[in-house]
Parts: structure tokens; C-alpha cells; sequence
């Protein structure tokens, strides 16, 4: 009988120790967050959600190696976790691990298809690897789901730009504008895009074959 309320009471109170560390993260106050989750995730029946909180904390504080194995924890108690797959895919970016990042941003949208903020960093990752196709159409899929997005719609027009497309981008840009009027990288974007839009029209008049003299019959 003791040891199930033991084991009840640890819980508990280990529960209570991530609510406060939660709460502290909430406030900016980094170094008591981590104090208290890094505690409550010493008790055994810690869930994926505590390590994946710890994982995130610990990558706030710039501790990326730790980070990165509170992270993988998480995913080993859960690996259907999205939230933990995107985690980890962040924390691999700045760990220069590019490749693995963008196959943790896979697996957590084969797992939610819908999950906007992984979606966006699958299509930064895959343009940061030079497969700027399978970006654009990761791009186009994130772009349909949040179209009131500054960022994702600027990086999606952005792409468009590095692969020559620039009226189509510069089209997103203008529907962004209508929006953020205000936005400095959006006006930068577009005057960018027009200059270069406006520069092929001209190289375009100075390659046109003058037309052939017809030949004189003699």
C-alpha cells in the first residue's frame, strides 16, 4: 500500500516542480525555469512533454548539446511526439547539422501534416541544402495554410527570387504589402525584384536580332 502512494505523491510533486518551471520560462526567468524542470525530469514517470520543455529551456540558456539530448529523450518516449521531432530539428540548425534537421522536420510533418512551424523550417532547411524544388513546394503548402504571415510568405517570395521567378515573387511581395504596408523587408524585396525584373527587359531589347534584309532578286 505505501509504495503506490508514495509513488502517487512523487508525481505529484513532480508535477507541480514543471508547472513552476513552466511559469518561470513564461516570465524570462531562465535560470529558475531550468531548475525546476531539470527536476522534475529526475523522476522516472517524467513524460515526453517535461523533456522536450527541458530540451527547449536548455536551448534558451545555450546549452545545445544538452539540449539536444533532453530533446532525443522526449522522442524516446514518445516518438509519434511532433513537437519533440521539431524541437530537435531546430536545436540540429544551430548545431550546424543541417541534414538531420531537415529529417526531423520530415518526420514531424509525416506525423502533422498541418504543423505550421515545422513546415516553414522544412522548406528553410531543404533551401539551405540547395534542393530549392522540394523547398518551393513546401513553401507553397505552408504559405496556403498561414497567408496573413509576414515571414513565411517574405522567405517564400525570397525563394521564388534565388530561382529567377522574380514576378512571380514579386506578386507575393505587393499581396504582403496590402497587408504589413510598414514592412521594410517587404519594400526591400520588391523594389530588389523590380530592378531585376526591369534590368532582364532590357537585356532582353539589346539581344533581339535586328530582322534580315529581304535578298534582291537579280
Amino acid at each position: 500500500m505505501g509504495e503506490p502512494q508514495l509513488r502517487a505523491k512523487d508525481v505529484a510533486e513532480a508535477t507541480v516542480m514543471h508547472g513552476l518551471g513552466i511559469s518561470a520560462f513564461r516570465r524570462g526567468r531562465v535560470e529558475t525555469a531550468l531548475k525546476f524542470v531539470a527536476l522534475a525530469c529526475t523522476y522516472p514517470e517524467a513524460t515526453a512533454i517535461w523533456h522536450r520543455d527541458h530540451a527547449e529551456i536548455l536551448d534558451r540558456r545555450g546549452n545545445p548539446e544538452a539540449a539536444e539530448a533532453a530533446a532525443r529523450t522526449a522522442l524516446e518516449r514518445d516518438p509519434n511526439y511532433a513537437d519533440a521531432w521539431e524541437t530537435l530539428g531546430t536545436i540540429l540548425v544551430q548545431r550546424n547539422k543541417i541534414e538531420e534537421s531537415c529529417a526531423c522536420y520530415e518526420k514531424a510533418v509525416e506525423i502533422e501534416p498541418e504543423f505550421v512551424q515545422a513546415l516553414n523550417n522544412l522548406a528553410v532547411t531543404l533551401n539551405l541544402l540547395g534542393r530549392n524544388q522540394a523547398s518551393l513546394a513546401r513553401y507553397m503548402q505552408v504559405s496556403r495554410l498561414v497567408p496573413e504571415n509576414l515571414d513565411i510568405q517574405l522567405n517564400f517570395a525570397s525563394l521564388l527570387g534565388e530561382m529567377d521567378r522574380h514576378q512571380e515573387g514579386l506578386e507575393i511581395v505587393l499581396k504582403v504589402l496590402n497587408r504589413h504596408p510598414n514592412s521594410i523587408r517587404g519594400h526591400s524585396i520588391a523594389t530588389e525584384f523590380r530592378r531585376k525584373l526591369k534590368r532582364a527587359k532590357s537585356e532582353k531589347k539589346k539581344i533581339t536580332p535586328a530582322p534580315c534584309a529581304l535578298a534582291v532578286s537579280r
